[in-house]
């Protein structure tokens, strides 16, 4: 049995790198230069470290330039414009809504830069990418039909995902919040573009989920061809046990234990007690654990003890382990 810490995505940005985005003028965050700035790297190596001091063991690189939550991948995939905001599932923030304006295209890359960078500063980097998501928060005037909407997005991050691979990516996050309101003939649309995805890919893949319980995609959900599946064990935490419970699940899983939308920092105890709830049903397979969301929404200081806590919790039996 081994738990890893690990965190699911977003982090928040210094406050110095903020002022920085904020100066500069006409510029947008999500552009090369800013990739290339040693400001950038800078705000890079301290949630790293953040993380690291914490005791995460599986990193992600903060998402510090993703200013439009998951549909920041969509600014980098040609055929796509970025319009009006409109709001992010419940949250009270908002994103501008990508529009398929002509058929998709992957012509430079995603997240590659950003991944490389980080990987030089922490070797054991996650990256997060998204597919079924990013098509229902998107709104589709090329396509005319979700399924070839859905594998056009799906090649594209396929490529991307091979491109990561090729760069030392160990470990890729396929993020699907959409998928727990998904209908049922969607699920099956969704689990296709996993497949093409993860097409020739030598990688560990998770596929998140967070903002409510999963009841509503299993068992289908077992089918989708991941290694790990990642579930809400905050807002989902009594049904997604029940699930749990219910199905014989041969995959690792990726709990989200700690409210990334909360500043209230849970006990010790609290942590300890939902683990070994999920310990005891998984019966010896690895455990990711994680908060339940990104935590770019906290302040810096209450996110560094969101992690810290979750940690402690976990590593004072000796039980979390490294990769």
């Amino acid at each position: 049995m081994e738990i890893i810490p690990t965190t699911i995505g977003s982090y928040p940005r210094p406050d110095w790198f903020k002022e920085y985005l904020r100066r500069l003028e006409g510029l947008q965050k999500d552009s090369i230069r800013g990739i290339q700035d040693e400001e950038y790297k800078r705000a890079l190596t301290e949630i790293l470290n953040e993380q690291k001091n914490s005791g995460i063991k599986l990193f992600t690189d903060g998402q510090l330039l993703w200013q439009d939550f998951l549909c920041y991948l969509c600014t980098k995939i040609h055929g796509f414009e970025m319009t009006g905001l409109i709001r992010y599932f419940d949250n009270n923030v908002y994103y501008r809504m990508p529009v398929a304006k002509e058929k998709l295209e992957r012509r430079k890359d995603i997240i590659v830069e950003e991944f490389k960078i980080a990987k030089e500063i922490q070797p054991e980097i996650k990256a997060v990418i998204s597919c079924f998501t990013i098509a229902e928060l998107s709104k589709d005037e090329f396509y005319g039909n979700k399924k070839e909407f859905v594998m056009a997005i799906a090649d594209i991050m396929n490529r991307e995902a091979k491109k990561l691979a090729e760069n030392g990516a160990r470990y890729i996050q396929i993020d699907e919040p959409s998928l727990l309101y998904a209908k049922k003939e969607d699920l099956e649309i969704a689990r296709e573009a996993v497949k093409v995805i993860r097409r020739s890919i030598e990688a560990k893949f998770f596929l998140a989920t967070y903002f409510r319980d999963a009841e509503k995609i299993f068992p289908e959900i077992l089918e989708f061809p991941v290694d790990v599946i990642g579930l809400d064990f905050v807002e989902g935490y009594e049904k997604n046990l029940e699930l749990l419970k219910e199905y014989r699940i041969e995959k690792e899983i990726q709990a989200g234990i700690v409210d990334g939308r909360n500043t209230k920092i849970e006990s010790p105890e609290e942590i300890k007690k939902k683990v070994d709830n999920i310990i005891e049903i998984v019966n010896g397979k690895s455990i990711y654990i994680t908060p339940n969301t990104g935590l770019e929404f906290l302040p810096w200081i209450k996110a560094g003890e969101k992690l810290k806590v979750m940690c402690d919790s976990i590593t004072g039996e000796g039980r979390a382990k490294g990769l």
